[in-house]
């Protein structure tokens, strides 16, 4: 109900009326195209009475509003949900009429960018970068590494790549205008961002939500969330936080897992279980698994923390042996996380990630991607939509079974879902996986490794396999993580102006239906916000084209 006259000229002039700005201004067109002029010329009488009609509600609204707060805040403190700014806009954004009625330059910018649900129940998304250390430590407080709060500032709005229309991105910092408009402009919808704080949440708490989908469940996920879970109905998708759980992040279990497929699925392109991990609990432990690996051939190992992600918390070691350093290192994990994993070391060919969804009645693969790392394994980008650019005939060969099988990797994709789905299930856990996997050279031929790491949460892979629906199937891309350091090794003040001048240099483009990315470069999060780390996605025909792009703006961007 409107009690006020404020909630007059905000719910109907400045919101009602004002998206007839953009209904009568597009139908109006229509009507036109369809060679009507006497119904567009009654919608053109319509539209500027519109004008004429916000314009007398914003007239009052600004005699009426708080003195120190902008239009836009006023506008936004004045409405009463479920009647949001979105109810403001219609079809298309009529930025001139919008001017013509007296609306200021900078609320227009605000109105233009807003996103938020007209009746949708969203889902809410938030990027804790930092989940596997919390899932370490087992409940909330712990202070990331300077690393990892770098990269969960720079990437907050990452989520904006999964999510749909009408959803919700927690967030500390919501990204520039600038940044916003260019993807608005290249087919990315813009979803709706509510400030991570406790003011942010309790009005959020107020509405009614269908899903909470942090990056990953954990202790700090768990406690964030909580305020919302009251605002779920039956079935949505709540809290997926407990001791078992937390189980399933150790490398451990992914080991296990690996041991019970290959004992299962007897097939000759897939690793033998000479090469599944093993927990150990205690350095002579660690020891006597390194000599019976040497003792078996493999002189390189790798000892991994069970909690642990990008290549942290890992120990490479030769010959059986522990450097005095790397004794230290493995002492303090094992009294931290009490278990470590030791596997032999593979000559990886190439690194693969399958994406599945684990639902209460059912289990839906998403598909597979192809990512690489840098030296230490940390993760720097993956091929969006083709899996084999730029590898050699024989791996290719590989993947599409040697010529008598081509849907070698989606066979093998959906038994690993449905032969993981059923434990993971069963110790409550509902949501995304990603399953690293790997080829890799044993002596004179090509051996894949189903299970490297089951990661029951979002991933990176799986950002990028939803970037595919952006791009055109005829095209190469990569979506690559840059780097402060990197780029300004390549001469760049910062990885804004290193954005500024790859984007002027080759600005994305779309096919000409504009659906869909054609070629160029797209930074996916804020360069202008970024301290440390920003994403971009490279579109090209041909990989060599993807890689050219950065080789012309820097020599030391490769």
């Amino acid at each position: 109900p409107m009690e006020t006259p404020m909630d007059f000229v905000t719910g109907l002039s400045l919101t009602l009326e004002q998206a007839n700005l953009d209904y009568a201004r597009h139908y109006a067109e229509v009507y036109r195209q369809l060679d009507d002029p006497e119904t567009a010329a009654i919608l053109e009488r319509i539209y500027r009475d519109e004008i004429g009609h916000v314009k007398h509600g914003l007239t009052w609204f600004r005699r009426w509003q708080e003195a120190e707060l902008s239009e836009w805040e006023a506008y936004r403190q004045a409405l009463r949900f479920p009647l949001g700014p979105a109810r403001a806009k219609g079809l298309g954004f009529n930025r001139a009429g919008r001017l013509q009625a007296g609306l200021s330059a900078d609320y227009i910018d605000e109105m233009e960018l807003f996103s938020q649900s007209r009746g949708r129940c969203p889902a809410v998304y938030w990027f804790n970068a930092n989940c596997e250390e919390q899932v370490a430590l087992g409940r909330p407080g712990l202070t990331p590494s300077q690393r990892v709060a770098e990269l969960e500032a720079d990437f907050q709005a990452l989520p904006l790549l999964l999510c749909v229309r009408d959803d919700v991105v927690l967030l500390r910092e919501k990204p520039s205008p600038t940044f916003l408009r260019r993807m608005q402009g290249l087919g990315f919808a813009i979803r709706e961002f509510v400030e991570c704080s406790a003011d942010g949440l309790a009005a959020l708490a107020e509405r009614k939500v269908n899903a909470l989908r942090p990056w990953g469940w954990s202790p700090d996920s768990a406690e964030l969330f909580a305020p919302l879970v009251a605002g779920l109905p039956r079935g949505g998708e709540g809290p997926c936080w407990s001791v078992e759980v937390r189980s399933l992040y150790a490398k451990s279990w992914s080991a296990a897992r690996l041991g019970e497929f290959l004992a299962a699925h007897e097939v000759d392109y897939l690793c033998g279980t000479d090469v599944v991990g093993t927990a150990c609990e205690a350095t002579d432990q660690v020891l006597a698994e390194m000599e019976r690996l040497a003792e078996a051939g493999f002189d390189a190992v790798v000892v991994k923390a069970i909690y642990g992600s990008s290549g942290r918390g890992q120990i490479h070691c030769r010959g059986g042996q522990l450097r005095a350093e790397q004794r230290g290192r493995l002492e303090n994990i094992l009294r931290q996380q009490g278990q470590v994993v030791v596997e032999p070391w593979l000559d990886k060919v190439v690194d693969l990630s399958l994406h599945f969804d684990v639902g209460v009645e059912g289990t839906a693969v998403a598909g597979w991607t192809r990512f690489f790392t840098d030296g230490r394994g940390q993760y720097r980008g993956s091929f969006v939509g083709s899996l084999t650019a730029g590898l050699d005939e024989e791996v290719k060969r590989f993947l599409y079974g040697d010529g008598r099988d081509a849907r070698r990797l989606p066979k093998l994709g959906e038994q690993l879902a449905e032969w993981l789905a059923e434990p993971l299930r069963a110790a409550g856990y509902q949501g995304p996986v990603g399953v690293d996997a790997m080829v890799y050279r044993d002596r004179d031929r090509l051996r894949l490794k189903p299970i490297v790491e089951v990661n029951p949460r979002t991933t990176m892979g799986r950002v990028a396999l939803k970037l595919q629906q952006a791009v055109n199937s005829a095209r190469t891309a990569l979506w690559l993580v840059l780097s402060r350091r990197e780029v300004s090794a390549a001469g760049f003040a910062d990885l804004a102006e290193c954005a500024a001048a790859l984007e002027a240099e080759h600005p994305a483009r779309l096919m000409p239906d504009g659906k869909q990315l054609s070629g160029g470069v797209l930074f996916t999060t804020d360069p202008a916000q970024a301290r440390s780390f920003a994403t971009v996605l490279l579109v090209g025909e041909s990989l060599d084209e993807c890689g050219g792009y950065l080789r012309e703006v820097g020599p030391a961007l490769k």
